[in-house]
């Protein structure tokens, strides 16, 4: 073979299919939880986020996200102490861990 013929091959790697993809979308489309399961390029998976999103879809939120978002419940605090308190037996209700010089509990509850 001369070099002539090796400039008029086409390498094979040119011609070949690039692999598919396989992608799995989870939103919420006004309230209602999907899934949209495919399989194609990356720039498929970016026109169907950008149509979701256009759409009025919004990508679900992380439990990260969810659980920053969660109001933390603050334990109160021993108005003699200024520590916090903790939960007692009974629901709703908390003592001051605190003891004094004699070996007896803070009578503070909340």
């Amino acid at each position: 073979m001369t070099n002539a013929n090796l400039n008029n091959v086409t390498p094979i790697a040119d011609k070949q299919t690039a692999p598919a993809c396989r992608f799995t979308i989870q939103a919420t489309l006004k309230g209602f939880p999907i899934t949209i399961e495919g399989e194609g390029r990356a720039a498929d998976l970016t026109l169907i986020v950008e149509r979701l999103l256009a759409a009025g879809a919004e990508p679900p939120t992380s439990q990260a996200a969810q659980a920053e978002m969660k109001p933390v419940k603050q334990l109160p605090l021993c108005p003699a102490h200024g520590t916090p308190m903790k939960p007692s037996r009974r629901p709703g209700s908390y003592f001051c861990p605190r003891r004094d010089d004699k070996g007896e509990y803070c009578p503070h509850k909340a």
